[in-house]
């Protein structure tokens, strides 16, 4: 691991590339880039994640489970681009090691995210046929409101008993008053998002790995960095809404990933587990990662920020998108020409 360090700070640097078109946001990137290092020993983030997943890649076996969806009923009832293109790359590198792909998200997401599953090259099988095939993916729906997703957790996880990581990809939590939020501090109605954070608790408690991307600051998994973005960040303190709590999540998962937009965090993870391992053919294609981008709008999700029915990503277009996996692709290249 030692001799790929610097290869692993180059993906966390494309993946932090300060690329916002909200001035509110504009700067943040890097805050909390910093706090995810200070908050996690310092050394680079992919490669951290890289090495506590190779036990799990290595074995072969069992499932991992991949979170994600949000948007608002009004503007982006459907979804939207940041998210599914993340956990559709991260599926099929998985799926290459023999992990299947337990993928979750609330019910008006599922075809967007499902479709860009699809785009990207997993298959996608009902239980009784996923439970046969190693690289296969399943899609669940995750239940809205409290009480009905701690049912839906703790049914699963007794059911599922081969549950080896579990991961969030640009999916929001509540804030330290429980109140969920977007990224520009309004609330969300507590009985239209999944409570997924009950997920990441209860995994923890089973002593199964917890994984999360966010790029906002409200998406599970920024309790690990809370402290540290708290006087920092806009919105750290005072969300503008009625709570006065602030937008950071209060959830902690094992490990913590801050990235310009989530899609590129779970890129430059996939990245840094294929240059780990030395499998590097899992890696998908351009072409691929291209389709899985465009794939959700088909289905209805539209660019979060934009609100534009376009294959682009938090304002980034599928260009930008494109420069940013090629410069991962040469990572790649680098990493593999001989000293």
């Amino acid at each position: 691991m030692r001799t790929l360090h610097w290869f692993f700070h180059y993906l966390d640097q494309i993946a932090n590339l300060e690329f916002k078109s909200k001035p509110a946001q504009q700067g943040g990137t890097q805050l909390r880039y910093a706090a995810g290092l200070a908050a996690q020993g310092g050394e680079p983030l992919s490669g951290r994640i890289a090495q506590a997943l190779a036990p799990i890649v290595a074995s072969g076996t069992g499932t991992v489970v991949l979170v994600t969806g949000t948007g608002n009923p009004t503007w982006l009832p459907r979804g939207e681009t940041d998210g599914p293109s993340g956990v559709a790359v991260l599926a099929r590198v998985l799926g290459a090691f023999g992990l299947r792909s337990c993928i979750m998200t609330e019910a008006p997401f599922v075809d967007a995210v499902r479709a860009s599953v699809l785009a990207a090259g997993s298959p996608i099988l009902e239980e009784a046929g996923w439970v046969q095939r190693g690289n296969a993916a399943m899609v669940l729906t995750y239940p809205t409101g409290a009480a009905q997703g701690r049912a839906f957790v703790d049914g699963f996880l007794a059911r599922q008993q081969d549950v080896r990581a579990v991961f969030f990809i640009e999916k929001p939590g509540p804030n330290a008053l429980g109140v969920f939020h977007n990224s520009s501090g309004k609330p969300k109605a507590d009985d239209w998002v999944a409570h997924a954070h009950q997920l990441a608790d209860a995994a923890r408690e089973r002593g199964i790995l917890t994984f999360a991307v966010g790029d906002g600051g409200n998406e599970i998994g920024f309790g690990q960095l809370r402290e540290g973005l708290l006087t920092t960040h806009p919105y750290g303190t005072d969300c503008g809404c009625p709570c006065k709590g602030g937008i950071l999540n209060a959830t902690r998962v094992d490990y913590m990933f801050p990235a310009s937009v989530s899609n590129w965090g779970a890129y430059a993870m996939s990245v840094a587990l294929c240059l780990a391992s030395g499998k590097l053919e899992a890696l998908p294609e351009w072409r691929e990662v291209e389709a899985s981008i465009a794939a959700p709008i088909a289905a209805g999700a539209y660019d979060g920020y934009t609100g534009l029915a376009v294959p682009s990503v938090d304002g980034v277009s599928l260009t930008g998108n494109k420069a940013v996996y090629d410069l991962m692709m040469e990572v790649v290249r680098m990493a593999r020409t001989p000293a």
